[in-house]
């Protein structure tokens, strides 16, 4: 039956042609949304619903040729729904009875009067509207049962305690032959409660005041056999009356996963404690064996040689293959599986094209790769013989032991790190000895007795003894600097760079250079090495602005203009420090962090060695390039922006 949106096609038959097509006018009058049109035949009225859609028709008894009850079998042969209302002047008890018998909607008398086009009208309304909820509330139950019956889990929907739905999932839950066999009988006798106590049926879990509800319950299947299940319930209107769908969850399976998972977290646990690779090795086989059921498997890992060697087994394992071999790159499935990291099962090894020997006991494999640590593979003579609940909990292990694998890895070359650190830091703490004692008595008494040879003699050669003294005391200070700070960092805080920067200009000997400070960025840094870093920035900009000299001669020009100006700026995701001194070369900006590198006669070449280190120690990234104005400038990025600052 078609209809375009709200409208209602109406068509009317009366052998009357003055009085069909009177009908169709006073329908369309009374109701807008009726669009009627008259013919003057029930042979007219086929004819024209073959070639239009109809939503009603509305048709007189007593017409020649056909008349409106044989009028009305032949509609129904077509079209069991169509409204068909029998508007007639014959108003028979016996008529009534016939029409009724025969199917027809409503039975309407004619009457005087326009005002029995309304009552026509209404009724043809009523008739429609009907109908089309009808088709609607079909096609929406018809679609819920398409996914019904995809669903995986059981279904069964009951009116008034009887199943009148079964899903293919309950058909083979309950072991019934089709749902045919299911429906008809009561729910009760399906569903019953637990018999550990529990008390609610599934009628008593919908209750007045909730749509819903979940309950433990015993499924009966109709060979005699109990099942526990959880059961969801909630209402439902099926044909047309109230009910109640049950979906059904077996609960052995689940409790079963739920065993397993439980277990696989205690084996997680055991493998994060692990301290060694071999140690997690035998973990994962005991797990595999006696958690997911893997009785025969093997654990290898990638040793120095790049081979996949065999470090823990089952003593099943052992018993079906005999000596565990070592797996070297090669064609075998092992290795693809390995090399593509893939968790695989093999229903039979034996058709495999990559199987290294073809009568192998074994006939079905699951390999579940451990990254790039190795492989655990899980053997059976059975073929087909691991299933999707096998493979998914063989993920969840393989997965978890590469995680304790890598911690173990990590730890080994933690604690190599460590090994090398405290070795190196010995070495250091030597080397700061030696050169705060052994180097700088000497060079205290050196100092000492030129003091006394100044006040003696007036010699031109004590001005340069003296510069180099001083010089070898600069170079040791630097030297103990870099040995006992490193690259380490102390306690971080939230530093405000203006403030660092101007504490340290007062305490370098800037001469009549000058300060720019153009942020008010607060940072995360350890205080105590951003002002060595600072401090040294500023030094190495006054003493290379200060030795140039032909900056020092346009200095002389300027008439008392600083020698050279330092900016502080911030830039995206750090700071940069910036000088209108002469810069450095392009060729000499990748060497100039190296120790023992200076283009000055008595610096030290530690000052950017040391800034190198403590950008470092931050995880902060230095580059040095050139200023707007030709100088040198350093940039520091990765750095620890307050947020809002």
């Amino acid at each position: 039956m078609g209809h375009v949106a709200s409208g209602v096609t109406v068509l009317c038959v009366d052998d009357e042609p003055s009085y069909a097509d009177l009908i169709a006018t006073h329908l369309e009058r009374k109701d807008t949304a009726i669009d009627a049109t008259g013919v003057t035949s029930a042979t007219d009225g086929l004819s024209y619903l073959d070639e239009h859609d109809v939503d009603c028709i509305v048709s007189d008894y007593d017409m020649p040729g056909i008349d409106g009850l044989e009028f009305l079998e032949t509609v129904r042969a077509r079209d069991p729904d169509m409204p068909f209302l029998l508007f007639t002047s014959q108003g028979s008890e016996s008529l009534a009875s016939e029409a009724v018998t025969a199917g027809v909607t409503d039975y309407i008398q004619k009457t005087h009067g326009s005002q029995q086009y309304a009552v026509l009208a209404h009724r043809i309304r009523n008739a429609v509207e009907r109908v089309r909820a009808k088709a609607t509330a079909d096609a929406a139950q018809e679609r819920t049962k398409r996914i019904l019956d995809a669903t995986s889990d059981s279904v069964l929907i009951s009116v008034a305690d009887t199943v009148v739905y079964a899903n293919p999932a309950a058909v083979d839950l309950f072991g019934a032959a089709n749902s045919d066999d299911l429906c008809g009988r009561p729910l009760t006798g399906l569903v019953e409660p637990t018999t550990d106590g529990g008390t609610d049926t599934v009628e008593h879990v919908v209750k007045d005041d909730q749509t819903a509800g979940y309950v433990e319950q015993t499924i009966r299947t109709l060979a005699g056999n109990t099942i526990r299940a959880s059961v969801t319930a909630c209402d439902v209107t099926w044909d047309s009356e109230d009910g109640t769908v049950s979906v059904i969850s077996d609960r052995s399976d689940i409790d079963e996963r739920e065993h397993r998972l439980e277990a696989l977290h205690e084996a997680t646990r055991q493998l994060m404690a692990a301290e060694v690779r071999n140690e997690v090795a035998g973990i994962g086989v005991n797990a595999a064996a006696d958690i997911i059921g893997l009785d025969a498997n093997a654990v290898h890992l990638i040793n120095d040689d790049g081979e996949l060697e065999p470090v823990a087994a089952t003593a099943a394992a052992r018993e079906l293959v005999g000596d565990i071999p070592t797996l070297r790159p090669s064609d075998s499935i092992a290795w693809r599986v390995y090399e593509s990291g893939e968790a695989t099962a093999v229903p039979d090894v034996r058709l495999d094209s990559d199987v290294q020997n073809p009568e192998t006991p074994i006939r079905s494999e699951l390999y579940l790769p451990l990254g790039k640590h190795g492989i655990l593979i899980a053997a059976s003579a059975t073929v087909d013989a691991f299933n999707e609940a096998d493979i998914v909990a063989g993920r969840i292990l393989a997965a978890n032991m590469e995680v304790a694998l890598a911690a173990v890895e990590r730890d080994r070359q933690l604690r190599d790190r460590e090994q090398e650190l405290s070795t190196q830091n010995d070495r250091l703490e030597q080397f700061a000895t030696v050169v705060s004692h052994d180097l700088r008595n000497p060079l205290n008494v050196a100092i000492g007795r030129l003091e006394a040879v100044k006040e003696e003699h007036d010699d031109e050669n004590i001005a340069a003894i003296e510069q180099a003294l001083d010089r070898m005391q600069t170079l040791i200070d630097d030297l103990l600097l870099l040995a006992r700070t490193g690259d380490s960092v102390a306690e971080m805080e939230t530093v405000a760079l203006a403030t660092a920067v101007t504490d340290c200009w007062e305490v370098v000997d800037t001469g009549d250079a000058a300060l720019v400070v153009d942020t008010d960025r607060k940072i995360q840094a350890d205080m105590t090495r951003l002002k060595q870093l600072l401090e040294n920035l500023i030094r190495n900009a006054v003493e290379h602005s200060a030795t140039d000299s032909q900056l020092q001669s346009e200095g002389a020009d300027r008439h008392g203009s600083p020698a050279v100006t330092i900016t502080v700026t911030e830039i995206p995701d750090g700071f940069a420090v910036s000088d209108d001194g002469p810069g450095v070369p392009e060729s000499d900006r990748e060497t100039v962090f190296e120790s023992g590198y200076s283009t000055t006669t008595d610096g030290t070449g530690f000052g950017l060695s040391i800034v190198s280190q403590i950008a470092a120690a931050h995880d902060w990234t230095v580059t040095l390039t050139e200023s707007d104005t030709g100088g040198a400038r350093f940039e520091f990025t990765g750095v620890d922006v307050i947020a809002g600052e």
